[in-house]
Parts: C-alpha cells; structure tokens; sequence
C-alpha cells in the first residue's frame, strides 16, 4: 500500500475520532503509520486469514473479539513459538476510537490538551506511551514529511439543519465504518450514488462474514 493511500484510508476515522475523543487527527495518523508499519503488521489471524483492522498491536479482546496470531517470543533466553491474541475490530474507526479511550487516561492529559502536534508527540514519550527513546521525533518527523497536520484543520462549525434522528443515524454510521468520513454528515438528505451505496452493502456483508 502507498503511503498516501493508507493516509487517506485512516485520515477520515482519525478526524471523526477527534470529535468524540479530541486527539490530534495529525498525532492518531502518525501513530497509526508508526504502530502498523503502514498497514503491514495489522494482526491477521493465522489460521483463518481474517484481519484484525488492529492498528496498534493492542492484544486482548475487542468488538470483534480477537484473532489468534503465531509470534516468536524470547523466554529464558531462548526463542519460542507462542500464539498471542490481539483484539479485532470490524473496522479502523473501531480500533482508532479505542486507541483513543485508552489516552483518554489521567496519564495522557497532556496528550489531548495539547495545542500542537508537537506538544501531543512529546506528551506521548514524556508520560511513557512508548520505550522508544525517539517516539516523538518519529511522530514529528511523519508529520513533517506527509504535512499531516493539515488533517488538524477543521472547517467552523455551521448550525445544522437535520433533525436529531438523522444526525444520530450518521453518526452511528460513522462510528460502524458505514460510512467512510465526516463529510457525509454534511450530505444526509442528498441521494447516495451507487458506488456508495455498492460500498455500504459490501461493508455489511465482509461485516456478517466475521460474524461467529
């Protein structure tokens, strides 16, 4: 996968996540990019190929349940092989707002009241996220080169015209991974062209296919 083409894959869960949980859309980007090697080492289940959409290699159980995975672990001194299991999403949204409960700790206060993309990298290493002594030069560096924080940006907020109902049915939307970015909420009494609507029923049914 290109590195655009993952950016833009999580950008769109990244902002929504910043409405609900305000992490710096520029910060969960980055981390994503860092944590899953830009896609690649998203969990796969190993007997059943399914993805875990697990962008940072959180282990235990998640919406989805978990994916069982073969790693080699050093025990004693000697390398074995041990099957882990890492949570499983249905969707990136999932495993991005979860990340995001996870910093939402009194640990990682600074994390989410930070101004700048910078300070919310340094915060990071500062209250231990990471045993990399370089963690937030990384963040930084990525967001430097990609110009992630342009993802920071968000238009002021127009009053809505939607009822309730509407605007909780789009954002639940959102949050299942129906729907790909926050712009669609802009749209919600537009007709949906049929590559969307093709896009929504393929999504439910990968959905129901990684139903037990």
């Amino acid at each position: 996968m290109e590195a655009q083409e993952f950016i833009n894959l999580v950008a769109g869960s990244a902002r929504q996540t910043y409405l609900t949980h305000h992490v710096l859309p520029s910060i969960t980007i980055a981390q994503a990019i860092l944590e899953s090697g830009w896609g690649k080492k998203v969990p796969i289940d190993s007997t059943t190929g399914r993805s875990s959409y697990n962008l940072f290699g959180i282990k235990g159980t998640g919406t989805a349940g978990s994916v069982n995975v073969v790693t080699k672990e050093e025990v004693n001194g000697k390398i074995v092989t041990q099957t882990a299991q890492f949570k499983a999403y249905y969707n990136y949204q999932q495993s991005l707002d979860d990340h995001a409960d996870f910093l939402q700790k009194p640990l990682y206060k600074k994390v989410i009241m930070a101004a700048t993309p910078e300070e919310a990298a340094e915060a990071l290493q500062k209250a231990g996220y990471a045993t990399d002594s370089k963690y937030a030069e990384k963040l930084t560096t990525l967001i430097r080169t990609y110009d992630l924080s342009q993802y920071d940006q968000f238009a002021p907020e127009e009053p809505s015209g939607y009822p309730a109902w509407k605007v909780d049915l789009g954002t639940r939307a959102l949050k299942e991974g129906l729907l790909t970015s926050p712009e669609w909420l802009s749209k919600l009494d537009e007709p949906m062209p049929v590559w969307a609507v093709l896009a929504v029923a393929l999504r439910l049914l990968d959905k129901q296919r990684q139903m037990p």
